[in-house]
């Protein structure tokens, strides 16, 4: 399932941390009465970008859970998985914790988009902050997870109608990679090893998979996600244009170290939207352009590039909250 040592301890690295950091933050963030850290956390900040925030948190902290789930998952198998692996593909633990990675992605990504948009309007428009209220931040929030569950409901939908709908993805989400040869009408057939039964063939047929499988992924991993990536980015730099705008015009510009410094911070905000989206939407481009990527990638991308978000956004968003409000600084980015 994990190909090698190196990922199998990167991949419980970075599933605590998410963990870890996403329920420090979403106890920092509620209502909680461990003693100094609500206080730390929600002093200074808005309802609206709490919402968000906290939603965002749970995304993440969901991320983590099903890192945990492919690490329980390869540890229960060990080096006998390939004994197995057709029945886990196909079977509801891995429906059940691809859908919960699935879900967590697409809410991770939508809030952090709706983040980026709510903070747009706040800072550029002069009556922006009309825009965005408590009442209409939470309508979004639950229309963001119904959105993220009937996505990832649609896929498990799916598998039960087309065999073997994730390719073969050990790690249970169907990214956009070529896993099925582009013959049409082309049969596969399956070897599953047994001690006591020998050794057997199953025969498969991928005509329908491929395209089901690609349009579900493509419009998911590359048009949706990509779109939101893009809005992220527009967002933010229209922010720094307005901001550095603001400042000449009302002749308070500050030292160009001020200015470095939102540049970076702005850098960090797209730049690991970056990092973890556009390696997918690159992948699944080449792949479809009939560039042969090898399986192994999704065990690379489960671990490094989709949960990098889940990550970084604690450090992203409240770290620096918690800083600025030691210091009284304001913030022109989610607080």
């Amino acid at each position: 399932m994990i190909p090698n040592n190196i990922l199998r301890v990167s991949l419980w690295v970075v599933c605590l941390f998410s963990l870890t950091a996403n329920v420090i933050v979403i106890a920092g963030r509620t209502k909680s009465k461990i003693p100094g850290i609500r206080e730390k956390f929600t002093t200074t900040v808005s309802k609206i970008q709490n919402t968000f925030l906290i939603n965002l948190a749970i995304a993440d902290c969901l991320m983590g859970v099903y890192l945990s789930g492919i690490g329980i998952a390869d540890a229960a198998f060990g080096k006998d998985y390939f004994l197995s692996a057709l029945g886990w593909r196909s079977g509801k633990a891995c429906k059940g914790i691809g859908f919960i990675g699935f879900s967590a992605n697409v809410a991770s990504i939508l809030i952090l988009t709706f983040v980026s948009v709510e903070r747009f309007c706040t800072i550029v428009f002069p009556f922006g902050k009309d825009l965005f209220r408590s009442k209409l931040t939470a309508i979004i929030c639950v229309a963001t997870w119904v959105t993220s569950c009937a996505i990832s409901l649609a896929s498990i939908i799916l598998s039960e109608f087309v065999t073997d709908l994730f390719g073969f993805s050990d790690v249970c989400l169907g990214l956009p990679i070529n896993s099925v040869p582009e013959m049409s009408n082309f049969h596969i057939f399956e070897k599953r090893v047994s001690l006591f039964e020998g050794v057997y063939a199953t025969r498969r047929d991928y005509t329908d998979v491929k395209s089901l499988q690609w349009v579900y992924s493509q419009i998911v991993y590359i048009y949706f996600s990509g779109t939101c990536v893009l809005i992220i980015t527009f967002c933010y730099i229209a922010i720094f244009i307005s901001t550095i705008r603001f400042k000449i015009q009302s002749g308070r510009r500050g030292s160009n170290k001020d200015e470095i410094k939102m540049a970076l911070r702005i850098f960090v905000i797209v730049g690991t939207d970056l990092l973890c989206w556009l390696p997918v939407i690159i992948t699944g481009i080449l792949s479809n352009a009939g560039y042969e990527i090898s399986t192994d990638v999704y065990a690379w991308f489960a671990i490094f590039v989709l949960p990098i978000n889940s990550a970084f956004n604690p450090l992203i968003y409240t770290l620096p909250a918690i800083k600025r409000k030691k210091k009284n600084e304001p913030s022109f980015v989610a607080q």
